[in-house]
């Protein structure tokens, strides 16, 4: 197993979908996030400097995820996930965004997608 930060279960309301219905009200989503990367820095000095700080994580998800528009939950996830790595390129990221009770047939409680980005090479 490898060294990570997570975030599990950060909601929010946005204006996210494929419709322009969809778009005009807002809807609950959920995120569960995964940062992988050496913590042997932050467990040595004690310093938030050497870790990730999943305060300001959460503050990336819910800026983007309440004052952005967009209209596949594949493009709201890969915004996450570089924003993310603007502020950790070492960092693997794995994204799980969910769209709570969305408009589809059955009813289901909720549909999303996980996407994984790769450390960026430095």
């Amino acid at each position: 197993m490898t060294d990570c930060v997570f975030v599990r279960g950060l909601e929010f309301e946005g204006n996210h979908g494929y419709t322009a219905a969809e778009r005009r009200g807002t809807r609950r989503f959920r995120v569960n996030l995964t940062i992988e990367l050496s913590l042997a820095a932050a467990a040595a000095s004690d310093r938030i400097a050497d870790t990730v700080d999943y305060w300001k994580v959460s503050e990336v998800v819910v800026g983007l995820g309440t004052r952005s528009t967009f209209r596949l939950l594949e493009a709201l996830a890969g915004a996450i996930g570089h924003k993310i790595q603007e502020l950790y390129p070492r960092a693997r990221v794995a994204i799980e965004l969910e769209k709570l009770a969305p408009p589809c047939p059955g009813v289901p409680a909720a549909c999303g997608v996980r996407l994984v980005l790769p450390a960026v090479e430095t």
